[in-house]
């Protein structure tokens, strides 16, 4: 099977394909319009043979939608923009990847007819996408994943929790990022329906009720989001039950906690922890289906499980590196980041344990070295969140004459004038070694987050710099 909507279409053609809002379409009726969007492309009269992405807008419109699925028909490269960029972030993105055309998603459309049904057959190694990486903590680059990246981390999917005819998958996740496009490129190669989830103007965890209703309603199954998302979701949402049709619900952009994994348990959440990255086309380690009890505990974090079929993971030093057929065929403008053997070093720090799995320990670059002693920024979160009043934290290290660099945190609470920091002191000195120790603090209503839910790092540190504090010890 391949990202053909056509062939979907030719397959099966009265199964449901997108739920948009009110609109529901058939793999057939949506082939039928998005034979219309290849007319209008053909019409450009770009050279098929140019290897240069199309720039789409994701705006999760309808319009959007098919010309996602014909640029995935035709086997044209795509860079998928997201749609709140400013406009010097998508011309520097647009320039990056040397883009032909930027594609309007407007609601006009040529009329259909049946030579638009003729496809060029595309090689597994011909480029699918460019997508822009996180960029929680700096500058994203853009990622080369070919058609054989995704069709491999569709297959190991499959391979772990199965397809079966009732499957529907919810798209919650930004189209624009390498965790919302791989949910409609398997959905597309399994020829099952996704339902598109559109949050409010503040993000998901503006639209948490919504979410739950959406999830109910349309009967989801296969449910994939940041651990922040789920959390939020199970507090705010006290009398919410998954319903039956709901069988894994894939937590990845940052380690699950241990406090997360009880409470998704509790409330009968079936949660696989799992972890990838953008240059795997989404995740490659993950628990095994069905969900089981969680198991061992590492710095307040559960493991993220076993590498997916294909993958081979190791550890050198502290750094995960991976090797295997989903993984990204390099950057834009950049030279290969494989080595002589095929291993791609993700600069993520973790340990494995051959039967607990993979504990994710953070970022390399985000490893704050204070007086020669290693601190892990994600412990430290753990530990802070535990703290009565804390919704969310994040650590970082300060640079500091005596020390090299020293612990800081910006803390999320509803009422920051709450959280006395004499107090907090106290209550980390309980958990917290004592070079882990916060030295700097302050408190915001709201931490910046990125549009999938994930904490915006960089955006945290900016916010908190100018108004850190110390803390108060002994009071």
């Amino acid at each position: 099977m391949t990202f053909s909507v056509f062939e979907a279409a030719a397959e099966h053609p009265h199964a449901e394909a997108l739920v948009l809002g009110e609109q529901r379409f058939t793999f057939e009726a949506l082939a039928e319009r998005v034979a219309a969007r290849v007319i209008e492309f053909q019409a450009l009269g770009i050279d098929a043979n140019d290897a240069a992405p199309v720039a789409l807008v994701c705006d999760l419109s309808l319009s959007c939608f098919e010309w996602l699925y014909a640029l995935l028909a035709l086997g044209v490269p795509i860079l998928p923009l997201h749609p709140r960029l400013t406009a010097p972030e998508r011309q520097r993105l647009i320039e990056q990847a040397r883009v032909r055309v930027v594609l309007d998603p407007t609601p006009q459309r040529a009329a259909a007819h049946k030579s638009a049904r003729r496809f060029p057959v595309v090689a597994d190694d011909a480029l699918l996408a460019c997508v822009p990486s996180s960029g929680t903590s700096g500058s994203p680059k853009l990622v080369r994943l070919t058609r054989g990246a995704f069709l491999a981390s569709a297959r190991a999917d499959a391979k772990n929790i199965g397809q079966l005819s009732s499957d529907r998958a919810l798209l919650c996740l930004p189209l624009s990022h390498v965790g919302g496009l791989s949910i409609v490129t398997r959905a597309l190669r399994a020829r099952r329906p996704i339902v598109v989830f559109a949050p409010a103007a503040g993000g998901l965890l503006a639209s948490l009720s919504a979410l739950a209703e959406c999830v109910t309603r349309e009967r989801i199954s296969l449910l994939s989001l940041v651990p922040t998302v789920l959390e939020r979701l199970l507090q705010r949402e006290p009398a919410w039950q998954p319903p039956t049709s709901l069988r894994a619900v894939l937590l990845g952009g940052a380690a699950c906690s241990l406090e997360l994994h009880d409470l998704a348990q509790a409330r009968r959440v079936p949660v696989l922890p799992s972890y990838g990255l953008t240059e795997s086309a989404s995740q490659v380690v993950t628990h095994r289906y069905p969900p089981r009890a969680r198991g061992r505990v590492r710095n307040g974090v559960v493991s993220s499980g076993f590498p997916q079929q294909g993958v081979e993971l190791r550890i050198r030093g502290d750094q995960i590196e991976l090797r295997g057929p989903m993984l990204c065929s390099g950057y834009v403008g950049e030279t290969s980041p494989f080595d002589a053997h095929g291993w791609f070093k993700t600069r993520d720090r973790g340990e494995f344990d051959p039967e607990q799995g993979l504990y994710v320990l953070g970022r390399s670059s985000e490893l704050i070295i204070s007086g020669g002693e290693n601190v892990d920024p994600v412990e430290v979160e753990h530990a802070l969140v535990a703290f009565p009043g804390v919704e969310a934290a994040c650590v970082f290290g300060v640079d500091d004459a005596t020390f090299g660099q020293v612990v800081a945190v910006v803390l999320e609470s509803d009422d920051p004038t709450s959280l006395g920091s004499s107090s907090l002191a106290s209550f980390l000195e309980e958990r917290l070694a004592s070079f882990k120790l916060p030295r700097l603090w302050t408190a915001v209503a709201h931490l910046p987050r990125l549009s999938s839910g994930k904490l915006d790092r960089a955006g945290a540190r900016k916010l908190a710099e100018p108004s850190l504090r110390p803390i108060s010890r002994g009071v």
